[in-house]
């Protein structure tokens, strides 16, 4: 078989490939895994365990250092859960302001509507109750207007009864 790396023209050669012959490892039982899974476990918690530590060292070394040049070190609290779950008390209080007139709308507005329609009733009941008298009264009204024609013919014969009474005794009614 020809060496495929020097067909390249590299002057490299391939490290030999290992050959078979080791014998494969004895088939592990479900115990041995959760032992090594145990383990593995434990020593990824020492190593986050020691990085905290290094981290909270440098900051208070950092911390340290600031103060010794004179700035004063602010620190920032930690959001309480997941960071981008955190909405502002602010938002709170304006989404809730929002819905509350939301409601008060939806509720307000046909009490409203129900409210200003039994007033117009009313102001309709007391309209239909005029109708009613119209006939009696412009009846009434006629009968006044008669009455005074008639006592405007009876002054004017007493007028004239008075002329003539004046003429026959001979002198001016008085």
């Amino acid at each position: 078989m020809p060496n495929v790396q020097n067909s390249q023209g590299g002057a490299a050669k391939a490290p030999p490939i290992p050959s078979m012959d080791v014998a494969p490892p004895p088939a592990a039982t479900s115990r041995d895994i959760g032992r090594q899974v145990r383990d593995q476990v434990r020593d990824i918690a020492r190593q986050a365990k020691t990085a905290a530590q290094d981290a909270k060292k440098t900051a208070q070394d950092a911390q340290k250092a600031g103060q010794d040049a004179g700035y004063t070190a602010t620190t920032v609290p930690p959001f309480p859960g997941n960071p981008s779950d955190y909405i502002p008390p602010q938002a709170v209080d304006i989404s809730l302001a929002f819905f509350f007139t939301v409601a008060f709308c939806v509720v307000g507005f046909p009490l409203a509507r129900a409210f200003a329609r039994r007033i117009d009733r009313k102001t309709e009941v007391r309209t239909v109750g005029g109708p009613d008298l119209t006939p009696h009264i412009r009846q009434l009204q006629d009968s006044v207007d008669a009455m005074a024609i008639e006592l405007e013919r009876i002054s004017e014969g007493q007028r004239f009864t008075a002329k003539l009474l004046a003429e026959r005794s001979g002198g001016p009614a008085q």
